[in-house]
C-alpha cells in the first residue's frame, strides 16, 4: 500500500511538472528575425504567432487570414516623407485615413498610420508605422481583412511596436541620394550631407583640394542650363571674382552635362574650379572641385578618372 502511494505521488508530481512545461513553452514568444533591408540598415521585428517569412519580401505572412507584414525603406527623410502623407496625397491612392498617431519606440519618435483600403470588393485595414533619419525612412506596412477578430489585429500592432533598427553610417553614403561612386581613385569621402557628399585628396597634406557632388530640385524649369551654370559658379558664397575660363558639353553616366573651368578667387587665394552640372525635368546634380591654380592639370585629370566610377542610381 505503501509502495502504491509513492507510485501515485511520484506520478501526480511529473504530471504536474510536465503540464508546467508545456504551458510555458505555449507561452514561448518568436524570437525577433533580423532584415538586411540594404547597406548598413537593418531591421529587427518579432513575428506575429503563426507568421511566417516569405520570399516575395522582407516580412511575414499568415495566409490562411490574409495577412501580412511587409518592411520598405523610402529613400527619402523622414520628416519629408512624412509630409507627403497627407489625407489628400493618401486617398488618391485609394487609402482613406483613420488615425495618425505619433509614438514612441525605444526612444524614437516614429508615426503609425491606420488606414482603410477597398481592394476587389473586400475592405483591408492597414496600418504603417513609419520611422527614419535625415536619410531614409523605413515603413512597415500591415495588411488584413477589416473584419479580421481583435486578437489578430492586436498581434500584428504588437508586432509592428516591436520594431527596433540598427545602422552603420558608414556604409549608408549614398543612401537617399540619386548618384554613388563604386569607386573614389586619388579621392576619399570626408563627409556626408542630407544632399550631398564631400571628398578630399587621398594625400592628407593636400589641404586646398576637394569635390564636392550634390543634387537638388528648382522652385521653376529653366530653359538654358548655361544660365544655371553661370548661376552657381557667380553667385555662391565663396567663390569671388569669377572668370569663366571654358564650357563645353560632357556626359556623365551617358546623361548630358555642362562642364566649366573658372578662375575664382577663394578666401583671397587663387583657385582654380572645375564644375560639372546636368539638369533634367527641374532637378540638377551638380559637382564642383576646386584645387590651386598650379595644380589644374593634374586635378582635371583625377577628376577625370572620379567620373569614371560615377553612376546615376
Amino acid at each position: 500500500m505503501l509502495y502504491l502511494k509513492k507510485l501515485f505521488l511520484v506520478t501526480f508530481v511529473l504530471f504536474i511538472v510536465n503540464g508546467c512545461t508545456a504551458i510555458q513553452k505555449k507561452e514561448e514568444l518568436p524570437s525577433p528575425q533580423v532584415f538586411r533591408i540594404s547597406n548598413g540598415l537593418e531591421v529587427a521585428m518579432t513575428p506575429p504567432p503563426s507568421f511566417n517569412i516569405t520570399q516575395e519580401h522582407y516580412g511575414f505572412v499568415q495566409p490562411e487570414s490574409f495577412s501580412r507584414i511587409r518592411i520598405t525603406e523610402k529613400e527619402v527623410a523622414y520628416n519629408n516623407y512624412i509630409t507627403q502623407l497627407t489625407k489628400e496625397n493618401l486617398l488618391k491612392n485609394q487609402y482613406q485615413l483613420i488615425k495618425n498617431e505619433q509614438i514612441d519606440i525605444s526612444g524614437a519618435l516614429c508615426t503609425l498610420l491606420t488606414l482603410r483600403q477597398n481592394i476587389s470588393g473586400i475592405y483591408f485595414e492597414k496600418m504603417w508605422l513609419i520611422s527614419g533619419d535625415n536619410l531614409s525612412s523605413i515603413q512597415i506596412e500591415a495588411s488584413y481583412p477589416e473584419s479580421s477578430p481583435n486578437q489578430l489585429k492586436n498581434a500584428i500592432k504588437s508586432s509592428l511596436l516591436s520594431l527596433s533598427v540598427a545602422t552603420n553610417q558608414n556604409l549608408r553614403l549614398y543612401t537617399g541620394l540619386p548618384f554613388q561612386f563604386n569607386q573614389t581613385p586619388n579621392f576619399k569621402i570626408k563627409q556626408r550631407y542630407a544632399n550631398s557628399i564631400v571628398l578630399l585628396p587621398s594625400d592628407s597634406n593636400d589641404s586646398k583640394t576637394s569635390v564636392v557632388v550634390s543634387h537638388g530640385k528648382l522652385n521653376q524649369e529653366i530653359e538654358d542650363i548655361k544660365v544655371l551654370s553661370d548661376h552657381f559658379l557667380k553667385n555662391g558664397k565663396h567663390y569671388k571674382d569669377v572668370e569663366v575660363l571654358q564650357s563645353e558639353m560632357i556626359k556623365i553616366d551617358n546623361i548630358p552635362a555642362l562642364a566649366a573651368t573658372a578662375y575664382v578667387k577663394l578666401n583671397d587665394q587663387p583657385t582654380f574650379v572645375y564644375q560639372a552640372l546636368s539638369y533634367q525635368k527641374g532637378k540638377f546634380l551638380l559637382i564642383q572641385g576646386q584645387t590651386t591654380k598650379n595644380q589644374k592639370a593634374k586635378f582635371k585629370l583625377q577628376l577625370s578618372k572620379l567620373l569614371e566610377h560615377f553612376s546615376f542610381k
